[in-house]
């Protein structure tokens, strides 16, 4: 079966899916965009696309930098998510515009491309969409990825499956990889020498604004994050907390506040005290627990925090963005799953400028000896500050790279 007759043959499910995440999240010109429809005024010299928050916040330090650089240019920046939708529009960002990217079917992508009218495509770090790609090769527009990685997911993938991949590849002008060990992987995939280069990771550069953050603080108390959780983390976390028997203050940045009900049946349970965010409840003297249920304001729990938990590493995610901590100058602990930052990791293991724990019992040590000996804080600090400026200019790689005219 060929990979266009299976989008056809997958629709109806396509469709559904998109109808459920609409009506999830009350949004009908994510419908309408999705499918397709209802662009407008969005045509543009240069397209980014970014498939969520994750994306567009590493993006965009080097976003900022093409504005300056080309202030009479029309950016687009298109998005899989809601979410991703409104860290865009949050920014308010010059010469730029937003919609959603069609779902893969070849009517919505014709429709998207004949309205946006892109002369170049910029994807960021591992969005392969062969429908896609083949839409705007017939039209001759040029595809650089940029800050290129492949999940293992991809790695791994049927063969028929990464075989698409391939053929994908074939009609990508540039891969600007994030690592050398990431160039590889895309020549395993198929990409072939002459496309690729290494031009370091964008998340060094994103993850500088944790320092240009006003800290958030809460009623002069000192507290400890937990930055960008998953479901079953929460409680787990808390049942920690309650255990260490400390007066210190956890504050809980879940990565979907979308969550946040079922996070404080959870605290219900536990019988903890506990404030919340969106409530606008105060924190009080003692108050064990803040769930900072909002969005867009994970920087500055991480500029205020004492010690910054990674999420989605104590269950199987993959982990979540260690190095905004990092520039930060933040103690970090994490959990044993970061498979989705294991150079990142590494980078900061080998510096003693994070903690890597095995499982929930070890965090509970981790946590209650950090607790006793400051000093380590202090050490794991430093050791962050130093290790982020010695990937200070990896902003200037990519302007130099991707040679927009």
């Amino acid at each position: 079966m060929s990979y266009r007759l299976l989008t056809i043959v997958l629709w109806p499910a396509l469709f559904l899916y998109t109808l459920k995440i609409a009506w999830r999240d009350r949004s009908m010109r994510y419908l309408r965009q999705r499918l397709g429809f209802s662009y407008k005024n969005i045509k543009s010299q240069i397209w980014i696309h970014c498939a969520s928050v994750g994306e567009v916040n590493t993006y965009i330090s080097l976003h900022k930098k093409l504005i300056e650089q080309h202030p009479d240019t029309q950016f687009l920046i298109t998005t899989n998510t809601t979410t991703g939708a409104q860290t865009v529009e949050r920014h308010r960002l010059l010469n730029t515009k937003h919609c959603y990217l069609p779902i893969e079917a070849a009517g919505a992508i014709k429709r998207f491309l004949n309205t946006a009218q892109a002369e170049q495509c910029l994807i960021m770090e591992t969005e392969l969409w062969p429908l896609l790609y083949s839409q705007c090769a017939k039209r001759c527009i040029p595809i650089t990825i940029i800050n290129a990685r492949l999940s293992h997911k991809t790695l791994n993938a049927h063969h028929w499956i990464k075989s698409r991949y391939k053929e994908s590849l074939e009609k990508v002008e540039r891969i600007l990889c994030k690592s050398a060990e990431e160039l590889e992987h895309y020549q395993q995939l198929g990409a072939r020498s002459e496309q690729l280069e290494v031009a370091g990771n964008l998340k060094f550069a994103s993850a500088a604004g944790a320092n240009k953050m006003q800290p958030i603080e809460l009623n002069q108390r000192r507290y400890w994050l937990a930055a960008s959780t998953h479901n079953n983390e929460e409680q787990q976390l808390a049942e920690t907390w309650q255990r260490i028997n400390n007066n210190e203050l956890l504050v809980i940045v879940p990565r979907h506040p979308n969550r946040s009900a079922q996070i404080q049946k959870q605290l219900n349970d536990l019988n903890l005290n506990y404030a919340v965010r969106s409530k606008q409840q105060p924190v009080n003297p003692d108050t064990q627990i803040y769930l900072a249920d909002t969005l867009g304001e994970l920087t500055g729990f991480i500029a205020g925090a004492y010690c910054v938990f990674i999420g989605g590493s104590i269950i199987k995610h993959g982990g979540q963005n260690i190095l905004e901590p990092a520039s930060a100058g933040k103690a970090i602990v994490c959990g044993p799953h970061m498979y989705n930052f294991t150079e990142e990791l590494q980078l900061l293991k080998s510096a003693n400028a994070c903690i890597q724990v095995n499982d929930i019992g070890e965090l509970k040590q981790t946590f209650s000896d950090l607790l006793d000996k400051p000093e380590r804080i202090n050490t794991l600090e430093q050791n962050a500050q130093q290790i982020m400026q010695q990937q200070s200019d990896v902003l200037d790689v990519y302007l130099q790279s991707l040679n927009i005219k």
